[in-house]
Parts: structure tokens; sequence; C-alpha cells
């Protein structure tokens, strides 16, 4: 009988713990060096970009961490981190798609009163909610934004004034899920002008650290031209395989379990360098595993479960949300593929359309995230495990053609 076992990887959480965490060093020398930057009066407002699933609230958590003087990682990674310690005053907020600057911010600030206090003893401050209210009443506009920006600032100004005062190292404010704020929502400008005022008014101690998926950020951009000069971009690649090896050895060593190298190579080729179904088959590996030692056949079958189990209804739904017709068909060419970066080329020739017809159905998939550009004319699934599912249960029919209409005329046509 197997002893049971504490489970070494996070698959549906974030990775929190400095051990757990494998490469990443040069994003994480970036968010050193912006903190170091704040601590001594020259604030570096960042956002951390890449692909749904990269990791990036995983670095932001690490983030959040250093601020409070953990410094486990940059132990780990051998990174100076300039100074003994940190301690900033920090507060976190979750975008959501109804978000405005007036929900953010006073979501935000309510969020810093909260977490102040526990900061600094005896800290009290009185925040002008009702400004936000008053504010939120009237029509959008880029008067009333300025409003919501004059009040956000004074308000940071009273913290950064107790901030100073308690000996503290400055304010840190997380912005997590950036992406999910719908466009033209006015948030890229807020940040702009938040940023500026800061400047103007000589609040040096206050900065914004935020992330978000590449395609989304760049549709804020759309909106304010400067959002990538406001937050200094932080983008995360895909995994190497040794940053994959890693993640795994790590996992397996910690409950003394031996595995063949073989099934290292096959883990990362099948994830694609993405983290989180890394984490997902190096869970179920050790589940599936019989006698704490871990072989292609372990392998082979924490993939079918999986595929076939764990992430079945989640990988149907994410093919049905492709959509009909050509849309089916280029996901079977993709699938198809012996790479995990599929060529256009490739997907024209195995779907019989020329790549000027596929332009706008691949741009509609960027879209509705199922698949992601890698670099120029080559994509990838966002969800690597897509493709095995795919190879295992087919494309859903009617035939090729069908619904061939069926395109988004917002589609990104990016080939």
């Amino acid at each position: 009988m197997k002893t049971r076992f504490i489970d070494p990887f996070t698959p549906d959480l974030p990775v929190d713990d400095p051990a757990k965490f494998a490469g990443r060093n040069t994003a994480i020398e970036s968010v050193v060096d912006s903190l170091y930057q704040l601590v001594n009066g020259n604030p570096k407002h960042v956002i951390i970009t890449g692909d749904r699933g990269i990791g990036k609230s995983s670095v932001l958590l690490q983030a959040k961490s250093f601020t409070q003087g953990n410094f486990e990682l940059l132990e780990i990674l051998k990174i100076d981190p300039g100074v003994k310690s940190y301690s900033f005053i920090t507060a976190w907020h979750d975008c959501a798609p109804d978000q405005t600057p007036t929900t953010l911010a006073s979501g935000i600030l309510e969020q810093l009163q909260s977490e102040a206090v526990s900061f600094i003893k005896g800290f009290k401050i009185e925040l002008n909610l009702a400004g936000f209210i008053k504010i939120a009443e009237k029509d959008t506009s880029q008067a009333t934004l300025v409003e919501i920006v004059t009040l956000f600032c004074e308000e940071l100004k009273k913290f950064s004034k107790k901030a100073s005062e308690a000996n503290k190292d400055g304010i840190v404010l997380f912005f997590d899920e950036l992406d999910s704020v719908k466009q033209n929502s006015g948030v890229a400008t807020f940040f702009k002008l938040s940023s500026e005022k800061l400047a103007r008014d000589g609040v040096k101690n206050v900065a914004f650290f935020a992330a978000g998926i590449t395609g989304a950020v760049q549709a804020l951009e759309k909106e304010h031209g400067s959002i990538y000069r406001t937050l200094a971009d932080i983008p995360l690649a895909r995994l190497a395989v040794e940053e994959v090896a890693q993640i795994l050895k790590t996992g397996f060593e910690k409950v003394g379990c031996k595995y063949d190298e073989v099934v290292i190579k096959e883990i990362h080729a099948l994830c694609a360098g993405y983290p989180e179904p890394v984490h997902l088959l190096g869970s179920q590996i050790l589940k599936s595993d019989k006698d704490d030692y871990l072989t292609i056949d372990d392998f082979k079958l924490a993939e079918k479960d999986v595929v076939e189990t764990i992430r079945k209804n989640k990988l149907g739904s994410m093919l049905k949300a492709a959509g009909a017709g050509k849309y089916q068909a280029i996901m079977r060419a993709m699938a198809s593929h012996s790479g995990s970066d599929v060529p256009l080329a490739y997907i024209a020739e195995q779907t019989g359309y020329e790549q000027s017809s596929l332009s706008s159905n691949i741009g509609t998939l960027v879209k509705r995230g199922i698949i992601t550009l890698v670099t120029r004319g080559h994509y990838t699934f966002t969800d690597p495990l897509l493709k095995v599912y795919i190879t295992r249960f087919g494309v859903i029919e009617p035939n090729i053609g069908d619904a061939e209409d069926e395109e988004d005329e917002d589609a990104q046509k990016v080939v």
C-alpha cells in the first residue's frame, strides 16, 4: 500500500511557496529592481504579461512576498535584493469584467485601509468613499475620470504620509487579472493619469504592480497608447525544459519518489512550457504511481486520467467554444502537427484553405482564448492538453464548411 503524501504540486492555484517556484530569473530580477527603485524614491510601475496559465499571478504573489521581507526565492535564484529587508504596506485587488476606474480606485483603497491597520499601530484614516459614490453617479467622461484620479491620488497621499511617519518603505498596490477589464473602460487612462499626478505631487513611495494577458493588455493600449510607458512590461515566456525539470524534480524528490528522465522530457513536450499543466501532470503521475518509481507507463496513465477524466469537460467546452465548420478544421489541423507551435502554412495545407482566407478565423480563435500567437505566422493551443483531447476524441462535427460564416467582425487579423 502506497503511503499517503502531501501533494507538492499546485495545479489549480498560483505558486506562493518559493520552494515550488522555478526559473523566471529575468522577470524576478526586474520585479526586484522595481522595488529597489521605489524604496529609493524612484517609483517604477510595472505590469507582468504573458499567455493565460503562464504564471503571472505566481510572479505577482512572489513580488508581494518580497515587499514583506521574504527573500527565500531570491536566495534560491541568487538574486541580490540590494537591501537587508523590505517593509512595504501592500493591498491586492482582483479585477473583474465590470470594473470601472471608480470601483477600481475605491476597491484598492478599502483594501489598503484594511491592510494598513495591521502594518501601522494606531493607524486611522477616514476614506472619502462618499466622494467616489458621487462621481460614480455621473456619466462617464474624461472630466469625470480626472475627478476620480484626483480623489484617488489625494487619498493615496494620506496613506503615503502615514507610511513615511511609520518608517515604512512605501506602498505597493497589486492589481491581478487586469486583462479582464473591458476595453475602453477608462482603466488604462486611469493608471496613466494617476501615475502622472502622483509624480507631480511629489509622492515617490507608491507604485502599481499589475498582471494581465498580453493580448488583452494590448487592447488596453488602444484606449491609451502610453500604457506600456506608464506600466513597464515584464513579459513571461514559456518555461524552458530546464525550468520544467526543476519544478518536477523538486516535487518528486519532496515525496521521496524516484523517476526516469524520460518522464521529465515527456511532460515538458506535452505541456509546451506552460506551468499549470506541468503541475497538473506532476500531481496526477504521483497519484497514479504505485511503487514510488515513475516510468513512461506512469506518465501515459497520468496523461490518460487528466485528458479523459479530470479535464475532459473543460477541454470539451474549449473545443465547442472554438466554433464550428472551418474553426473545427483548424483545430484538427493544429492537433495533427508534430510540434506545439504550428505554422499557419501547415494549417492552410491541412485544411485546404488559402492562408488569407484563414486570417479572420485565426484571429477569432485568438480572441476567444483557444489559441495564441507564438511568433509571426505560428500558433499554439492556450491549453496544450487540448491537442491530446482532439487526438483522442476528434473534433466536433458536422462537416467542414457548415458554419464558415461564423466569424467575429472584431477578430484580430494577426498572421
